[in-house]
């Protein structure tokens, strides 16, 4: 747990930011081993993230992460294409693909 347990400034403001618009159902690529996703789910959001490594994930669901749904694999092979969330949330993600995300459009 390399960024320790609290989440970003940024989850904290986006939290906030989600509440008050109503967001209820948020997507969260590059859940990691969920520092950031916590915050949304113990204010009540329903949170779906994916994350390539393993090791992250079972590190989330030591830390509770069981009670979210975590898909095992690649952002850019999502496999719930045709599910529409209410908000997004992503952290330190993009510089991390590689050069085949070039390829996608």
């Amino acid at each position: 747990m390399m960024w320790g347990a609290e989440p970003s400034d940024s989850a904290i403001q986006a939290k906030g930011f989600f509440i008050a618009n109503n967001v209820r159902d948020i997507l969260l690529p590059g859940f990691g081993y969920g520092r950031n996703a916590k915050i949304f789910h113990d204010n009540g959001i329903h949170v779906t993230g994916i994350e390539i490594s393993k090791t992250a994930i079972d590190l989330a669901k030591a830390q509770g992460a069981d009670q979210m749904t975590v898909y095992h694999g690649s952002v850019l092979d999502m496999p719930f294409d045709n599910k529409l969330y209410d908000g997004i949330f992503c952290f330190a993600l993009i510089h991390l693909l590689n050069s085949r995300s070039e390829k996608v459009h």
